[in-house]
């Protein structure tokens, strides 16, 4: 056959372009700028923050590994958070702020969960590379029995503003804790508190509490506690790239599988002095 019908053509002509825009918008588009931009979340201790006029933490040098990986360098951008989740999925990933802004290739730090990923069809969860967990850190002046919040019942505990800790103890055993929390702007100052004695124990996400104790977390109690009434204390933490960039979502996956299975994840964890928890749903390498 010399030609194809009209509607044939029309029909070959928009599945070529349908896979030439996804390979243009995908990992072709890094590889070809030579650089993978990833949008991580600012002023994040152990994360993503500033340190000496540069960018550190956890997942910045996971940015570069990852960036490295897929044969290319890593612009990281830190970026401050939005009202919400789905907001920053906006901004960041599949559409940008509407004051102006280009989008990220990938973004870090993002839950991975299927609910949550139902929720929001514009991009494609992947890649769960950490288990966070709520965990408490107590003086072990306030008794060595199992930890407990009902100590909090009769004892300061101080949290971030505006948390899931927060929100939760707020609530907790009808109320009896409420009036012993104590806000702080971030983890960082309610760890100093709890260092000079103000308090008797910090609640907060496990990697956040470890790095702000720094050498000190071992003077602590810490750990997981019974949270009853919550769904988990608990969340798989993973990257997003935008719905359409299958291919690029595949390397990065396998990027991180391979990460994982090398130890370099660990590594990273060690480094910053926070403990690894492996992710419930962690991709395996060749899996």
């Amino acid at each position: 056959m010399k030609y194809l019908k009209p509607a044939a053509a029309a029909v070959l002509l928009w599945w070529l372009g349908v896979s030439m825009a996804q390979d243009v918008t995908g990992l072709a588009k890094v590889r070809d700028k030579g650089v993978l931009d990833v949008a991580l979340y600012h002023d994040f201790p152990p994360f993503s923050y500033e340190q000496g006029g540069r960018s550190t933490g956890i997942d910045v040098e996971l940015a570069k590994l990852i960036a490295e990986k897929l044969g290319v360098s890593a612009s990281v951008r830190l970026v401050p958070p939005d009202e919400t989740m789905e907001d920053d999925l906006r901004i960041y990933v599949w559409k940008g702020h509407y004051l102006g802004g280009v989008v990220a290739d990938v973004m870090l730090h993002v839950p991975y969960d299927p609910e949550f990923a139902r929720g929001n069809d514009r991009v494609r969860l992947i890649a769960p590379y950490y288990r966070e967990q709520i965990v408490v850190a107590l003086d072990p002046g306030f008794g060595d029995r199992e930890l407990a919040l009902d100590v909090f019942t009769r004892e300061k505990v101080g949290v971030e503003l505006d948390t899931l800790a927060d929100l939760y103890l707020l609530s907790a055993y009808n109320g009896q804790i409420r009036d012993n929390v104590v806000h702080f702007r971030s983890v960082a100052e309610a760890a100093r508190a709890l260092k000079q004695g103000e308090l008797a124990g910090v609640m907060a996400p496990r990697a956040e509490l470890q790095a702000a104790l720094g050498d000190q977390a071992a003077n602590y109690r810490l750990g997981p506690i019974q949270m009853p009434g919550l769904r988990q204390s608990g969340w798989d933490v993973g990257a997003a790239v935008k719905a359409d960039h299958g291919d690029l979502a595949v390397a990065v996956e396998e990027a991180v599988a391979a990460l994982q299975a090398e130890g370099e994840l660990e590594r990273i964890f060690q480094r910053f002095g926070t403990t690894y928890q492996t992710p419930s749903r962690l991709r395996r390498a060749g899996g």
